[in-house]
């Protein structure tokens, strides 16, 4: 069933839950208010025992994404952080037992000039009754998309098309990015996939840390949902592959449980091959990293290996350089052996490791005939 809007002001094309302003003194308003103070003097002090008691712990993939946030600020904290109910509005009660506010967040990241802020409407709802706990349950998303078995998806009303959109897509992406990994996906017991729709940057980037401030698309990591940025108007030809990029990554992690150990171009090279099977990109890609061969434009693989070090300098190479390399595996030593070298990396593996494992030869050995291939590459002769 589609179910959307849970904010009654808004009229979709779900039916809607009906919520009331509740009055400052009632006790939902006031285990909110409690709620959220709590979750101030975790946040303050980084405490993730503390933060996680006052999460919602029924969705496990939400569960997740907060232990992961709230843990980001210990290894990269930011400063100042506040967080309220906004513009002094009042809490919500919906038909449902649970209650809707504006919370908003405002922190200050170390070099920036300004603030950084972004608000939106929160979901609380009661543990038993409502004179007992209560726990904070995420956004309060506007839309939901349950049609599809094992896949739900969420957005805000603006988004509404697409979520239906990547509702209908997100099980046929899988199941071909699965088959090409060697992964075997059985449909009465398929694992769930869960994509949320963040209606702009900022908010999809604070959705995953405070600290995260590079701009991206889409985001995934074991556990968590599919976190991609809102468009208007976005067709399924520019969806799928985007999709297909981050299920890609989900995917990815069935290699086994050190597989996000690996080099972070390893990952991204395996989520853009995924992204490849949605889209006819492979010559233009294919001409821009010979062309950067050629000009001695390429990086060392130890650059572009750690997400929170020097990669980040070198993205463009990271996600480039490292499908460039997979591609190269995909088509000279094939699919099968692909997957043997990732399976390795997932189980702890070196480089050097896995490609003797799986290819037979050195990571060194690979690099210099992956980088001949680009330096000999001519589109008028070559058929790759």
């Amino acid at each position: 069933m589609r179910a959307s809007s849970l904010i009654a002001c808004l009229t979709l094309s779900s039916i809607a839950l009906a919520d009331s302003p509740l009055p400052a003194d009632s006790i939902e308003s006031i285990r909110v208010h409690q709620v959220i103070d709590a979750m101030q003097a975790a946040i303050l002090k980084a405490d993730t025992g503390a933060y996680m008691a006052l999460v919602d712990p029924s969705d496990p993939f939400f569960a997740t994404e907060q232990r992961a946030w709230i843990s980001d600020l210990q290894s990269h904290p930011v400063e100042d952080i506040e967080i309220a109910i906004a513009w002094n509005e009042s809490v919500r009660l919906q038909d449902d037992g649970t209650a809707i506010a504006p919370i908003e967040i405002v922190w200050h990241v170390q070099g920036e000039e300004l603030d950084r802020s972004f608000a939106y409407e929160a979901l609380f709802e009661p543990v038993g009754k409502p004179n007992g706990q209560w726990v904070f349950a995420g956004r309060g998303w506007e839309v939901a998309d349950y049609d599809t078995p094992s896949v739900r998806v969420y957005a805000d009303a603006v988004h509404e098309d697409l979520a239906h959109l990547a509702a209908s897509r997100a099980a046929v992406l899988r199941e071909k990015i699965a088959q090409n990994m060697g992964q075997a996906i059985d449909p009465e017991n398929a694992s769930e996939i869960v994509v949320k729709v963040y209606p702009d940057m900022s908010s999809l980037q604070a959705s995953i840390y405070l600290s995260y401030t590079d701009s991206l698309s889409g985001w995934n990591e074991p556990g968590e949902s599919i976190k991609i940025l809102g468009r208007k108007n976005f067709s399924q030809e520019r969806l799928d592959p985007l999709l297909a990029h981050e299920i890609g990554h989900s995917v990815s992690f069935e290699f086994g449980e050190k597989i996000n150990l690996a080099p972070w171009w390893t990952l991204e090279g395996i989520a853009e091959v995924a992204a490849g099977l949605f889209r006819d990109s492979w010559e233009g890609k294919y001409k821009r990293i010979s062309n950067m061969a050629k000009k001695d434009d390429l990086r060392d693989w130890a650059l572009l290996a750690d997400f929170r070090g020097e990669a980040n300098n070198h993205a463009r190479h990271v996600y480039l350089q490292g499908w460039s390399m997979i591609d190269y595996i995909d088509r000279i030593f094939t699919v099968e052996k692909r997957n043997l070298w990732f399976t390795a990396l997932a189980q702890g593996a070196s480089l050097d490791e896995a490609s003797k494992e799986a290819l037979g030869i050195s990571f060194d050995q690979l690099d210099q005939q992956w980088h001949q291939s680009l330096l000999d590459w001519n589109p008028t002769t070559d058929q790759d």
